[in-house]
């Protein structure tokens, strides 16, 4: 889950726009905010010390929502694809805002917190707007819709990231993969989320804004903790499988072309009693029309966004959403949507600069994806 490029509207900083200037990032308009596409050691660099150790990720463009109001599960049920009863208090959820027509606005995080009239969600920053409206349109005027401005949203991803987050907060050790809780620090309450967008473990932290310089500058003080950019933060995503909003996934989208059918609960499928659910279910039953599949073009050309795909007669049959070098497997990789008649093709073709590249199909991810799993 991330966020659509969007130049057409004014530029905001977060309240780490200084910090970043301070560390010598180099800033990018993203989002409709100022943020680091990478520092001083560079994308690369970032990359794989994300992989092997911990790093912090500026995402306080996201959208923090807090929804409350009494019964405000089953509000949320007729908007979501999910089912809040086979959610404990405390866990969170991957989901998606659809239209009517079962495609996809945008997609979230939700906590169900462990008060049963409130729940928090974290939205892409360029949708927030279209996402505020959504709910508003969606949910009476009974339930208050929050946008906690007053936090930031700092990433902490990497195997190490468990241990540098202990020294500052030791109460959240073994906390599990998708959970959140709120912890006091110091004299101010944080909200601790086990999740991230980089297939490693790590957790995404809300922070009060007057506190997240000095909280991002303890955890620094870690030598296994450093900074990451935009950059990296892409190329992880993309190592690990994960659709990008505007990208892989957009309002032309489903969750099952997609290959996102595992994020909406089976007896909402049969239901259909949310938006989009009668498109949902039909495509489930009949099957989508194309599918997302991972490729790894053979040669050392990455295949990018806008390339087209084709078969070995020649015929068009999809084109790349995302594409780059990863650094992981130092060898390109993309993600594109393909026709599900040529699904059973082993080998494709990329239209790179004019010149038809072979490409094997290769299910998702790339990466294996290195989640905390809790031993018992």
């Amino acid at each position: 889950m991330s966020e659509l490029l969007n130049e057409n509207f004014h530029v905001e900083k977060t309240p780490l726009f200084d910090f970043h200037n301070q560390m010598n990032a180099k800033l990018v308009s993203f989002g409709g905010y100022y943020l680091p596409i990478n520092y001083t050691p560079g994308i690369i660099a970032e990359h794989n010390h994300t992989r092997s150790s911990a790093s912090i990720f500026d995402v306080s463009h996201m959208g923090q929502i807090e929804i409350n109001g009494p019964f405000i599960m089953e509000a949320m049920e007729k908007i979501l694809p999910i089912s809040f009863s086979k959610i404990l208090p405390g866990k969170i959820k991957y989901t998606q805002f659809l239209n009517n027509e079962g495609k996809i606005i945008d997609d979230l995080m939700i906590h169900r917190t462990h008060n049963e009239n409130s729940v928090w969600l974290v939205v892409n920053a360029a949708c927030k707007e279209k996402d505020i409206n959504h709910l508003r349109e969606n949910l009476n005027k009974n339930f208050n819709i929050n946008i906690r401005d007053d936090l930031s949203l700092i990433a902490l991803q990497g195997p190490k990231s468990e241990l540098a987050l202990l020294k500052l907060v030791p109460g959240i050790v073994g906390i599990e993969f998708m959970s959140s809780c709120w912890v006091s620090y110091k004299n101010y309450e944080i909200l601790i989320s086990r999740c991230g967008y980089t297939g490693e473990d790590g957790f995404e932290i809300s922070v009060p804004n007057k506190h997240v310089i000095s909280f991002t500058q303890k955890l620094l003080e870690n030598s296994d903790v450093k900074l990451a950019g935009l950059g990296a933060r892409d190329s992880l995503r993309l190592e690990a499988g994960l659709c990008l909003y505007g990208h892989d996934i957009d309002l032309k989208s489903s969750p099952i072309e997609a290959g996102l059918k595992w994020s909406i609960c089976k007896d909402r499928i049969n239901s259909a009693d949310f938006i989009g659910g009668d498109f949902i279910k039909d495509e489930f039953r009949k099957g989508p029309s194309r599918v997302l599949i991972g490729l790894l073009p053979k040669g050392r050309a990455p295949a990018r966004e806008g390339t087209l795909i084709y078969d070995s007669n020649d015929n068009l049959i999809g084109e790349v959403t995302s594409g780059g070098f990863s650094p992981t497997l130092s060898i390109p990789i993309s993600m594109g949507y393909i026709k599900s008649s040529a699904i059973d093709q082993k080998e494709v073709y990329l239209d790179v600069r004019g010149k038809k590249i072979p490409s094997d199909k290769v299910n998702l991810p790339f990466v294996p994806h290195n989640y905390f799993k809790k031993v018992n």
